[in-house]
């Protein structure tokens, strides 16, 4: 009877977790328009793999792109396949639903690993809420999905280790899942859960599991789903391509990076930023762990220690860096979390929670209050006309900071970390109403292409001078524009006989604007970023 009943509460807290997650992740997914620099570019690349029927090689503006394996792009085509083309929204669905399936894997993980529910459930409720990941599952990214087969992988392996029986299923699951992840990002996929269980049984003293896994069987399996790509994509794509792919976008990103080189401290900077709210909590954390108690527990948490630990150690050696590299390492932070969290919920009265515990509710609550404030002062400043937006959030944000408080003063720790998720909650979903559309207005290229659009017909030739933004050409539904640099070139292409259009920056507009033998003639003018971006022809409309 127990059984049946703890079987049926798991049941529910899942289906309140997919609600939960998946009204946070889905709700106005596409409200906004694909935003640089990424996400226009992936839509592209899954749009001329769609247009051409060419599901093996990946490209971008007609030529080769290298730069990704396809799972992504697969998945972009699949899910755009009710709408009839790729949308903002189905382009954003692999990385929403995956967002929900780690939320999901690490509630059983949670409960495969300490057998506490409410632990497990706290888990899956910090990772959602953490707002680099939040953000990240509303966009077009790779780094979500590699996220989700990481966590499975981990999940799938723990689940075989820790059964009697059955287990090898599990096991076969954790070569599958790491196979997928090469497919999504590439060898960081095999990388990082496999060096997680390695020093996992390592410390464990147990290296002889491996062997249970039936590595042959599943070495095989991993190599038939990966190697089956990469040997059409080398026969298909040819040397070069296939040597981009296996080693210049892989190998020489992690050791001598061509984009994106950093310091070797920029995580221990980056990520307590990105991981906010929860962020707070990180000193306390760190304390409790190195004191006595929490060495003597710590056994209890090292499965995710070792896991964050690989991610981040991983990354900060890679002279590559960007904030949403290590996202694989923020399902083991949220776990790591979410267990001192349970301690603090559990032993609240003791002395040592009374600065480790109750300090950072306390700083938590300030912030909040403080952003009541300080939000509306700076939208008023800057933006005096939106000023009238910025009242619900203040009234979500003041509520919250008020419940808040009497939470904490009240010692009621699990009311108050809820109402931190649900101010979250709150707070996001109007952003998606009130501040995406606004944002959406200075960020997206939509509107000039659209103009583009109506201008230009199908056979008539558009080009960029002294820029590339894959914006322009998804949104004027193109798969090819040609790009221009040298002066000479941008001169015999304006000076054709043919009727021919450019996307230009006006700070180059008004440069060549000086010789006058240049027919220029501006159709369209537009703000998008950073850049003021004219469309021009050489003849007049």
């Amino acid at each position: 009877m127990n059984s049946t009943i703890s079987v049926n509460n798991t049941r529910l807290i899942l289906i309140c977790i997919i609600l939960f997650t998946g009204f946070l992740f889905l709700f106005n997914l596409g409200k906004r328009d694909l935003w640089a620099p990424d996400e226009p570019r992936y839509a592209q690349v899954s749009k001329e793999m769609r247009d051409a029927g060419n599901f093996i090689v990946p490209h971008l503006n007609s030529a080769p792109y290298p730069d990704k394996p396809p799972l992504l792009f697969w998945l972009i085509n699949l899910f755009s396949l009710p709408f009839g083309k790729i949308t903002a929204l189905s382009a954003r669905l692999p990385s929403a639903f995956a967002g929900i399936g780690c939320c999901v894997a690490i509630f059983y993980l949670g409960k495969y690993l300490y057998q506490n529910t409410r632990l497990a459930l706290l888990s899956s409720l910090l990772l959602a809420t953490s707002s680099r990941f939040l953000w990240m599952a509303h966009r077009v990214a790779f780094d979500v999905l590699l996220t989700f087969f990481v966590t499975m992988a981990i999940v799938c392996f723990y689940k075989g280790y820790s059964k009697q029986k059955n287990n090898k299923k599990h096991y076969l699951l954790f070569y599958i899942f790491m196979a997928l992840g090469v497919l999504t990002k590439g060898p960081v996929g095999f990388i990082l859960p496999f060096l997680t269980i390695l020093i996992y049984l390592l410390l464990k003293k147990d290296l002889k599991v491996l062997k249970e896994t039936r590595p042959w069987l599943g070495g095989l399996i991993f190599v038939l789903i990966v190697f089956t790509w990469v040997y059409l994509a080398s026969v298909y794509g040819g040397k070069e391509y296939a040597y981009q792919i296996l080693f210049k976008q892989n190998v020489g990103r992690f050791a001598s990076s061509f984009a994106h080189e950093r310091h070797f401290y920029y995580y221990f900077i980056n990520f307590p930023i990105n991981y906010f709210p929860w962020v707070v909590f990180i000193p306390s954390v760190v304390i409790y762990l190195v004191s006595k108690e929490g060495r003597e527990k710590i056994r209890h948490t090292i499965l995710p220690l070792i896991w964050f630990a690989v991610v981040f150690v991983f990354f900060s050696f890679s002279s590559g860096k960007r904030d949403i590299y290590v996202l694989p390492l923020y399902p083991a932070a949220s776990m790591i979390m979410a267990w001192f969290l349970n301690e603090f919920i559990e032993r609240f009265r003791e002395d040592k929670f009374k600065k480790v515990g109750y300090y950072p509710c306390f700083a938590l609550t300030g912030i909040c209050a403080l952003l009541t404030i300080i939000f509306p002062a700076v939208i008023y400043k800057n933006f005096p006309e939106y000023i009238v937006s910025t009242i619900p959030f203040v009234i979500c944000l003041c509520l919250g900071s008020i419940a808040m408080f009497r939470f904490i003063k009240h010692s009621r720790i699990i009311p108050f970390l809820l109402t931190v998720i649900f101010v979250i909650f709150f707070a996001f979903n109007l952003g998606t109403i009130r501040a995406i559309p606004l944002l959406n207005q200075h960020k997206s290229a939509r509107e000039i292409c659209d103009k583009a659009k109506s201008i230009i017909k199908p056979d008539e030739k558009l080009a960029m001078f002294n820029f590339f933004s894959d914006h322009y050409l998804f949104y004027t539904n193109r798969n090819y524009v040609e790009v221009i640099h040298a002066f000479d070139a941008l001169k015999q292409y304006l000076n054709s006989n043919e009727r021919v259009f450019l996307f230009i920056q006006e700070k180059d507009f008004k440069e060549i604007s000086k010789f006058q033998e240049l027919p220029l003639f501006v159709l369209a003018k537009d703000s998008v970023g950073h850049r003021d971006i004219l469309f021009v022809s050489n003849k007049d409309i």
